[in-house]
């Protein structure tokens, strides 16, 4: 989740109280240095498509909504539990870049507070050395380069209304190079008519135009 304020691009960051998803045993306290920085991150919910999974846990995360752009990344490993079992688990995380459109961060609901410890905005440029896996420093390394060499891409999309559907033609007074008639002018007769027009004082009528989610392997 990116957003510009200031003339300065931010990402949104998070602190989890859960380190794997995998178990509520493992929490940020565990880890020798304290804490936990990380994307908004989550599992796909049966019946969910990844990407409605994505929109969903950015929320439910972060307390904010935002437009999905298109997804960075999709990177997949396999790794072997600690805990139980030890079972190897394959994953598919996908990531994707999301441009922040309302809500305030941190306002997450009481249930997710067992996840989330707190989110907050974080400058781009420097996030990278903030995150604590190294699989979201490199994906959050390819957003940067977005920002920096290809900022049309972070140019939202337009509405469906306006994205597709037949063109309407716009009325003759407003084409390039036609006539529009004036208030108080009289307008030219018609040539193929044999009375001819009275002058018109009436105004002519115009027309108006108005983070990362993974699939879970095993």
């Amino acid at each position: 989740m990116l957003r510009h304020i200031r003339g300065a691009w931010q990402v949104a960051l998070i602190e989890p109280n859960i380190i794997n998803a995998d178990t509520l045993a493992r929490r940020a306290k565990a880890r020798p240095e304290g804490t936990v920085f990380a994307l908004p991150k989550g599992g796909v919910d049966e019946g969910e498509t990844p990407e409605q999974s994505a929109d969903r846990e950015v929320f439910e995360e972060t307390g904010v909504r935002g437009l999905r752009l298109f997804r960075l990344t999709t990177i997949r490993y396999l790794y072997v539990r600690s805990w139980g079992g030890r079972e190897h688990v394959s994953k598919a995380v996908s990531f994707y870049l999301f441009l922040y459109s309302s809500g305030r961060l941190g306002q997450i609901r009481p249930d997710m507070r067992d996840e989330v410890r707190k989110a907050f905005w974080f400058p781009l440029d420097k996030a990278h050395r903030k995150l604590t896996y190294r699989g979201e420093r490199e994906v959050l390394k390819m957003a940067q380069k977005i920002v920096r060499e290809h900022p049309e891409r972070l140019t939202p999309p337009p509405p469906p209304s306006l994205a597709s559907g037949p063109a309407v033609p716009r009325p003759a007074a407003q084409q390039r190079g036609g006539s529009q008639p004036r208030a108080g002018s009289p307008q030219r007769p018609n040539p193929q008519r044999t009375s001819p027009q009275r002058p018109s004082s009436a105004d002519a009528s115009r027309s108006k135009s108005p983070a990362r989610f993974h699939h879970k392997e095993s």
